[in-house]
């Protein structure tokens, strides 16, 4: 039902239900209240019984850019979204960045795929507080349309993870819920970590590309 990187809206009512480390409660029940969502991240103890999602909240600069981490029943979810394309975030960037997420969503565009932004440009455009810093990377989940050639995306991969400001890192999406660093791609030719939000496993690279090359759709 959801995905790692999906993001979800909670009903300010629900907070009392919600399962929140007791130094962090403040915060969550400010974030909610302000009208934030928060990120559905990985969670290794996935409860048939009681169905919850794990959540990931991280808080701006001017609060030590503290991780929240919660989980929260599927009652508790009035909205659920997703992270901004590079064009909607980045008016969010600075000005030093964001002639390289036009050439970027290009290039991405030429091969059959799109992009959101996570990370830090992410959350900056989603809530107008300040998380980036000069050194911040952007975070880019990559997905693929019905066009997509994945020979052609590994040389624009390869052109992305040239030295440049800002550096460009994330994942690409590779099935439902299931994606892998993309950077992995170049540097780990045998062997790629592939996540999801109840999966953590190294899986072997070869028969993964296989299976993402098909003919072009005219």
């Amino acid at each position: 039902m959801f995905a790692r990187h999906d993001l979800v809206w909670l009903d300010p009512d629900a907070l009392p239900v919600l399962e929140v480390p007791g130094d962090m409660r403040e915060h969550v029940d400010c974030w909610i209240h302000t009208g934030h969502p928060a990120v559905v991240r990985r969670d290794d103890t996935l409860r048939g019984e009681v169905p919850t999602v794990a959540l990931g909240i991280p808080l701006p600069q001017r609060l030590g850019r503290r991780r929240l981490v919660l989980q929260a029943p599927l009652d508790a979810i009035v909205r659920r979204g997703r992270f901004p394309s590079i064009a909607a975030a980045t008016s969010a960037a600075p000005e030093s960045m964001r002639e390289v997420l036009a050439e970027t969503t290009l290039l991405l565009e030429a091969c059959g795929a799109h992009a959101r932004v996570y990370g830090s440009l992410g959350w900056q455009h989603l809530t107008g507080e300040i998380y980036l810093h000069p050194a911040s990377d952007i975070d880019l989940l990559i997905e693929p349309d019905l066009r997509f050639d994945i020979d052609a995306a590994l040389d624009v991969f390869r052109t992305m993870a040239m030295d440049a400001s800002p550096r460009l890192d994330g994942e690409l999406v590779v099935a439902p819920d299931r994606a892998l660093a993309w950077r992995e791609l170049l540097t780990s030719p045998g062997e790629v970590l592939l996540r999801g939000r109840d999966t953590l496993i190294l899986v072997a690279s070869a028969p993964l590309l296989a299976g993402l090359r098909r003919e072009p759709v005219a």
